[in-house]
């Protein structure tokens, strides 16, 4: 048989075996019922199975057919691809086996209830199944990707571990499938060179652990974190100090379940971490500090406390939205302009004048009443000037308190720099000369 009608016949085979894998996958995930026995569902999955293997065998013996005659330069990708359907008949035939093995049992468990009843003279007919199945449908196990950092190896492995490697009911080579799948970057290149079989599982393990296990790479990976904390300038600014305090937490537990104590980078880290947090909570923690022992668990308490202190005082302060949702405002944001309030002390009163009620250029003090408007005042334009000046008013609103640099409103436009006619501004500017 040529090439092509290898090619075309092994092109027809495996779509006839991702659709008997979309079926098994169906009849696997189809729950047992009223329109479906077990006795049914246990025979549908038998016969998938059988016919699962016959198009493995097929497809195997086709591939063997295919690379006797096909160039060298394409049987790299034929090779890959061929392995890879038969991964994927692997997993699906496991996954049969133990959907059948779980049925099985749950019927001989039904049958034997029902042999010891019939033989003790049990005579009630409404007998209560055995259910293996929870009421409360559980959320699947997530095992997170590994990429070769050291740090989070006992992450990876411990979760690998509970979940795949001491299940029993999972062969080796399903193992190391499942292996495969979850390493990413050096990690999987590490074992890249190991064929799918039961030995190379067993080495696979242990040239990780040999590799990303090392107990003194992931120490220094903790402690480099720990030297790369981003400083926190603002004491207000809650989040990014809930952030730092979780890291160092964070790292110093992972130092810890290292059997790595305190005590020996203690000294080290205290000059590393007291500039990253704001100056004031670092002088409030040298403050009531009462010996010269150094133990960065008391520091993590401190700051601990200090978050949640600050957190209860935001909260009350702010009864009807959660701190948490914006950060707070930054120390190097202009915050001495003058805050409008529907309250104001007599003294205010008597001393801020509307511009254009009564003249701004003339009042002296706290004479603030004038016979002329603002509108109106006989000063020229340079006395005017001279006069808000003195009296340490704005320039642009002509309010007192504050300068222009920090006033609120905005009355220039950014091109023009023309003051608009409703604006105290037009005060300095000489009228229009009408032809």
């Amino acid at each position: 048989m040529d090439l092509e009608r290898l090619k075309a016949k092994g092109t027809t085979t495996r779509s006839l075996f991702t659709r008997l894998t979309t079926k098994i996958n169906t009849g696997i995930e189809t729950p047992v019922g009223e329109n479906l026995n077990k006795e049914v569902k246990l025979g549908d999955l038998c016969e998938l199975r059988c016919q699962l293997i016959e198009k493995i065998n097929e497809l195997k013996e086709l591939d063997l057919q295919v690379e006797k005659v096909v160039n060298i330069s394409e049987i790299v990708k034929e090779v890959t691809d061929s392995e890879k359907y038969r991964e994927t008949g692997i997993v699906f035939k496991s996954r049969l086996d133990r959907c059948i093995s779980s049925l099985e049992r749950t019927s001989n468990i039904l049958q034997t209830n029902q042999n010891t009843e019939h033989a003790v003279g049990v005579t009630e007919t409404n007998v209560i199944p055995y259910k293996t199945e929870s009421k409360v449908k559980l959320p699947q196990i997530t095992i997170h990707t590994f990429n070769g950092d050291c740090s989070e190896w006992l992450n990876f492995y411990n979760s690998f571990e509970v979940a795949i490697h001491n299940n029993e009911s999972l062969s080796k080579i399903e193992k190391f499938t499942y292996l495969k799948s979850f390493l990413r970057g050096t990690a999987l290149t590490a074992i890249s060179g190991f064929s799918l079989t039961n030995e190379n599982y067993d080495s696979s393990i242990e040239l990780l652990k040999q590799r990303f296990g090392r107990k003194d790479l992931a120490i220094n990976t903790h402690m480099n974190k720990l030297l790369q904390l981003e400083a926190v300038k603002s004491v207000n600014n809650l989040i990014a100090l809930r952030k730092l305090h979780d890291s160092i937490e964070t790292q110093v537990r992972s130092l810890q379940s290292l059997n790595v104590n305190t005590e020996t980078y203690s000294y080290l880290l205290f000059p590393v971490i007291l500039p990253k947090i704001p100056l004031e909570i670092n002088l409030q923690y040298n403050r009531q500090r009462k010996d010269e022992t150094i133990d960065i668990k008391d520091l993590i308490t401190f700051i601990r406390k200090e978050i949640e202190c600050r957190e209860n005082a935001f909260s009350m302060s702010n009864p009807s939205g959660p701190y948490f949702e914006k950060e707070w405002r930054q120390p190097n944001q202009k915050q001495n302009h003058l805050i409008k309030t529907h309250f104001k002390s007599s003294h205010a009163m008597m001393n801020h004048s509307e511009p254009g009620s009564n003249c701004v250029f003339c009042c002296k003090g706290n004479e603030s009443e004038t016979d002329h408007s603002s509108e109106n005042c006989p000063l020229s334009i340079q006395e005017r000037k001279d006069a808000i000046k003195l009296s340490n008013r704005c320039y642009l609103c002509f309010k007192l308190s504050h300068t222009a640099r920090i006033c609120r409103k905005k009355y220039l436009a950014c091109r023009c720099k023309i003051p608009s006619p409703q604006t105290p501004m037009r005060y300095f500017v000489p009228p229009l000369r009408t032809p």
